[in-house]
């Protein structure tokens, strides 16, 4: 709920460990775009993305984070030390400030 308070553009949050989602808050005044089948789909895939950058660590370093820019929504992927924290926010977000105050929080990124 805190980082839904970060910024009005962040629909919804979720944590996901062990490419499970493990807890998620939804913006009261954001309807979901999936059903619980895709939605299920979505995470499972930010987690089989975040697995396949693992192999690009040693030449270029730990990913940090991951953007996906749709028409309706744009997906943030924050790598923690034991999981993901995904994010959607509205198109047109600040993904860069959004990040900046996630990360102003210490959480362990």
């Amino acid at each position: 709920m805190q980082i839904l308070g970060l910024d009005r553009s962040v629909r919804f949050v979720g944590r996901i460990k062990d490419r499970k989602l493990i807890s998620f808050a939804r913006s009261p005044d954001a309807a979901p775009l999936l059903d619980e089948e895709l939605s299920s789909m979505a995470h499972y895939q930010a987690s089989v993305k975040a697995s396949w950058e693992d192999m690009f660590n040693e030449a270029l370093g730990k990913t940090n984070w991951m953007i996906t820019s749709k028409e309706k929504v744009k997906l943030i992927t924050l790598f923690l030390d034991d999981g993901l924290l995904i994010l959607s926010t509205e198109p047109n977000s600040n993904h860069d400030m959004i990040i900046q105050k996630i990360k102003s929080l210490n959480m362990k990124l």
